[in-house]
């Protein structure tokens, strides 16, 4: 009954054309945005997204740019498999995963490979609902940082932000 009750949830968000699947990114002005630390050739950012009305749930624009002199393309499984997102909450733990979270991030759900093409100072974004994704039920502070495993191996941490829900 749970599974049926997610898939029925997957497919009414979809109907409000909520983004839970990889859409293609967006290009990003880089202007305004804090970055994390360079690594590999690549920065992450995030940042919250306002929110137009105070129910609804807690949304994050993540970014990634080449800050490499050269332009580099690679395949990700998808930007909600290539982003990994750490979020501690008001009591110091992690947040857990809704259901919708879990069936949302099966590996299953993500077959298809994304290709990134990123030329020099170039970066794209995408919106991830994770207010839908993990459990931020409780009143209180929120830290966000997302990382990603870039081609080469290596881990790229973003700027943390903090949400006061």
């Amino acid at each position: 009954m749970a599974i049926g009750f997610v898939r029925g949830a997957l497919d009414w968000f979809a109907r409000l054309g909520l983004t839970v699947r990889d859409d293609a990114p967006k290009t990003v002005d880089i202007g305004g945005r804090e970055w994390g630390e360079p690594i590999g050739g690549f920065a992450l950012s995030i940042q919250q997204i306002r929110k137009e009305d105070p129910a609804q749930l807690p949304a994050i624009s993540a970014a990634v740019r080449n800050v490499s002199s050269e332009r580099t393309r690679f395949e990700i499984p998808g930007w909600l498999m290539f982003y990994s997102v750490q979020i501690t909450g008001p009591d110091g733990q992690s947040a857990g995963l809704t259901a919708f979270g879990r069936e949302l991030l099966k590996p299953e759900r993500h077959q298809h490979g994304i290709v990134v093409d990123l030329a020099s100072g170039q970066a794209v974004e995408t919106d991830i609902p994770i207010g839908s994704i993990y459990d931020m039920r409780a009143a209180g502070e929120y830290r966000v940082r997302i990382s990603g495993k870039l081609p080469t191996g290596e881990v790229a941490l973003s700027n943390e932000i903090a949400l006061h829900l």
